[in-house]
């Protein structure tokens, strides 16, 4: 301020120091490179700090991870705790689960998940069970849920009389009496169908392996007892026969011819022709509804 006031050296010097504060372009690029220098600097360091923070937590946290797994996994309780539960809501006879739990003292020890899948391979294969899992929710517990079966008909395979279901699964074995306390027994019997293959091999949850011709007979098999359950007649049996077809064996020892699909239309004609022959007091040994239009009538000789 003033500056005309002062003496020409100072003046000069004052304008000296004022051209010193314009630098010159290069010296401003240089400046400006050493603060991205610096700022990147401090950015590298505050990574470093965070990436080690993140690395104590994540080391921490593999530790708690690792003890969990070694507490549930590697030592294991002094007794374990079993829940069964049925999936499907229904009550489980008490003899079902008394076997789940010999079942399960023997495939249980540390309760690794190798164990876990090993006990319901094992409750699978004791044929009462299917749909069979389990968890570990705590340490010394175990869930197992599971639907036990229900068979629909019994059939021949081989030596052995089975079950089966609705769905068409073949399992366990109806001459064992801990099989027999766990499923009702049906009263219907399929037979025939295993007469090519009387030993057929079992899965590992002991159902039979069927090829694609016996599921099929199978499906034709389940299709005729829904039939014949919905129109009230009273069988004994369901025979199959290669290239002939299906035969059922009425309660009073009729044996009813049916062939080959179309079963419908042939088993409401039978009830037709039943009635008819109650009316005339007649009673058959043998009807033949194998051949379309026609139905061949033996009559019983009393």
């Amino acid at each position: 301020m003033f500056g005309f006031l002062r003496p020409k050296s100072q003046r000069k010097r004052s304008v000296l120091a004022k051209q010193k504060v314009k630098s010159s372009p290069k010296a401003q690029k240089a400046a400006g490179q050493a603060w991205s220098l610096a700022a990147k600097g401090l950015l590298g360091v505050l990574f470093v700090v965070v990436v080690w923070g993140l690395g104590i937590r994540i080391s921490d946290k593999i530790q708690e991870i690792g003890s969990y797994v070694n507490s549930i996994l590697v030592l294991p309780p002094k007794e374990w705790r079993i829940e069964i539960v049925n999936s499907s809501g229904a009550h489980l006879p008490e003899d079902v689960k008394r076997e789940i739990y010999k079942i399960a003292a023997k495939s249980l020890r540390t309760g690794s998940p190798q164990e876990l899948r090993s006990l319901a391979r094992n409750v699978e294969s004791s044929g009462m069970l299917e749909a069979v899992r389990v968890i570990r929710p705590v340490t010394d517990a175990v869930i197992l849920t599971a639907e036990l079966r229900k068979p629909s008909l019994l059939i021949d395979v081989g030596t052995k009389t089975r079950f089966l279901t609705a769905d068409g699964t073949i399992f366990g074995d109806a001459a064992d009496s801990s099989t027999q306390s766990n499923h009702p027994k049906p009263n219907v019997r399929v037979t025939g169908i295993f007469d090519q293959r009387p030993n057929p091999q079992l899965d590992q949850s002991q159902r039979v392996i069927t090829t694609s011709d016996e599921r099929r007979h199978l499906e034709d098999a389940l299709e005729i007892w829904g039939l014949v359950r919905n129109s009230g007649v009273e069988i004994k049996s369901i025979s199959f026969q290669k290239f002939r077809g299906y035969a059922l064996i009425l309660d009073d020892d009729t044996e009813i011819v049916i062939g080959l699909q179309p079963f419908a239309y042939k088993l409401k004609k039978l009830q037709n022709i039943l009635d008819g022959l109650r009316r005339d007091g007649i009673v058959a040994s043998r009807i033949e509804l194998d051949y379309e239009g026609k139905a061949f009538i033996k009559e019983r000789k009393l």
